[in-house]
Order: C-alpha cells, then sequence, then structure tokens
C-alpha cells in the first residue's frame, strides 16, 4: 500500500527540499522554529484562497507523484505489483484515474453532512473550514462517475468493510 498523505509528510519533513520550497512560496511564516510546516496555517491560507491553493499544488504534486511513482517502480522491479493499493484523496485530480495510472479506481463516499462531521471530529476545525475544503474537491458525483466501485460509508464501518471485501474477492478472483 503507498499512502499518498505519508508519503507527502516525508517529503515535508523539517530542512527536505520541498519543505523548503514550500516556505520560499508562501513565507517564512508557515515554517515554525522546530523546522516544521506550520500545515494548519498554511491550509487556513490556501483554502481560503483558489489562487493560493493553485500554488500549492503546483508545487508539492509533481514530487509528491514522483515519489509514488519510484515507489510503483520499486515495487514493480521487486515483483510486488499484483495489487497495489494507492491511497490518495485527490488521485483524480492528480490525474492517476482509470486507465491513466492506475488499473481501478474504488471512491470511498460519505454524505456532505457526514464528510463535515467526520473531519471536524478528526481535525478540530469549524463547519465552514471543512466546508472551504470539500469545495476545493473534485464533486463527490464527478469522483463517482470515474470511480469502478463506490464504498458507500452512509450504511456505516461494518458494512462498508464487507463492500470492501466484496471488491477485494473480484480483483482476487476468489
Amino acid at each position: 500500500m503507498i499512502d499518498a498523505d505519508e508519503v507527502a509528510r516525508e517529503l515535508t519533513l523539517p530542512g527536505a527540499p520541498l519543505t523548503q520550497r514550500i516556505v520560499s512560496e508562501f513565507g517564512p511564516e508557515f515554517l515554525r522554529a522546530d523546522g516544521t510546516l506550520d500545515r494548519a496555517g498554511l491550509a487556513r491560507t490556501v483554502f481560503e484562497d483558489p489562487q493560493a491553493l493553485a500554488r500549492l499544488n503546483a508545487v508539492t504534486h509533481p514530487p509528491i507523484m514522483a515519489a509514488i511513482d519510484r515507489e510503483l517502480g520499486r515495487m514493480a522491479a521487486e515483483g510486488e505489483t499484483e495489487i497495489v493499493c494507492l491511497v490518495a484523496p485527490l488521485l483524480l485530480e492528480v490525474g492517476y484515474g482509470r486507465g491513466e495510472k492506475v488499473d481501478r479506481v474504488i471512491v470511498i463516499a460519505a454524505d456532505e453532512e457526514e464528510r463535515i462531521r467526520r473531519i471536524r471530529a478528526r481535525d478540530g476545525l469549524t463547519s465552514e473550514e471543512v466546508k472551504q475544503r470539500i469545495r476545493a474537491q473534485m464533486p463527490t458525483e464527478e469522483q463517482r462517475r470515474r470511480a469502478d466501485w463506490v464504498v458507500d460509508t452512509a450504511a456505516g464501518r461494518e458494512q462498508a468493510l464487507r463492500q470492501l471485501e466484496s471488491i477485494w474477492r473480484e480483483l482476487t478472483c476468489e
């Protein structure tokens, strides 16, 4: 499994070239004394300004996708690629849609109210901050349209896990 968010965190460790590039682009106020990025401050800035978000994406997406491509290459060279799960919230937005970089796409979906509740609980954001982030993403209906499978989490975690198990059986022909 490759987690795009984890790749991004690794690439933005203190002193890393991508961290330096972000600070260069957005300013030293987004660099904490310990060398870590002020992710919350940066998020507030970019989700309030679509042009700033586009600049951040232009700076971060290419090195993140290159790192993912390198990991996929390593996995292929070592014979680990029969099935690789790439967890990437912005998968479709960055050109990793079906037939482009991946064979199949699974979208994990929840209605907007539930998404807001979950993100608020996880990240401690206000409803408006969450809505800004949701508006910055591809609309759910477009994600659903581009997916091979949609796992709807409205019925709860157990039902979503059953849906994922069914997809797994289909992929592995079990």
